[in-house]
């Protein structure tokens, strides 16, 4: 899939040169794992339903996130997502026909999934212990669920929260890294363009989901 901006090339070398400043401190503090999926890729392709799972495969990104899916269709979603070389991070909270509990996370992990998202830490706390990547999904409507967020990760600390909506995350941000330096920080929702996108990298955060199938482009 090929698709022209005109601003691609400002947001390719804007990534670069975040990198370049950022990558020795992030090898420092993350796993080979984490470091591939959170870091090395800025864009995540946000998958919602069937078809889109389809045009991902093809796409750009290196991570998926799975909004969509079963037991009997997951299994071979993964292989294929693995066979493309695509690290997929599930939505657990979206899913059909799973519970949210441990063996939902345990039937995930023995078909390889890379990660977990979720807004329930004891969901997370179980894949931390079959050794998945942990994302907690959360909303920042005002200050009230932002001092919300805080207090949920001095009780268990994740390796990534996702902020929604992605423009309230840079000011978020700010406030999560002071007290967890080494969080990375997703922001997802409401992205519409690639100047967004850049904006966002451009102000820390370290990478983006975005549903808009024409914004998967690196």
């Amino acid at each position: 899939m090929k698709i022209e901006y005109p601003d691609l090339e400002v947001l390719k070398r804007g990534y670069v040169e975040r990198s370049r400043e950022t990558r020795r401190q992030d090898e420092r503090e993350t796993s080979p794992r984490v470091r591939q999926t959170l870091i090395d890729t800025p864009i995540i392709a946000a998958v919602n339903e069937p078809p889109a799972f389809e045009v991902a495969l093809q796409s750009p990104p290196r991570a998926v996130y799975l909004l969509t899916g079963n037991p009997l269709s997951l299994p071979g979603m993964l292989q294929r997502a693995a066979e493309q070389g695509k690290q997929c991070l599930v939505n657990i909270d979206f899913l059909d026909g799973l519970a949210r509990d441990r063996f939902a996370v345990e039937f995930l992990a023995s078909h390889n999934v890379a990660g977990i998202v979720s807004t329930r830490s004891e969901i997370l706390k179980a894949a931390q212990s079959f050794g998945l990547i942990t994302v907690q999904r959360t909303f920042s409507l005002d200050s009230a669920a932002v001092t919300a967020t805080r207090r949920s990760l001095a009780q268990f600390l994740p390796d990534a929260v996702e902020v929604l909506p992605a423009m309230a995350a840079p000011k978020v941000a700010r406030k999560l890294l002071e007290d967890h330096p080494s969080l990375r920080i997703i922001g997802g929702g409401l992205i519409e363009t690639v100047k967004e996108i850049e904006d966002l990298l451009a102000a820390g955060i370290h990478a983006v989901s975005v549903s808009d199938q024409r914004l998967w482009i690196i």
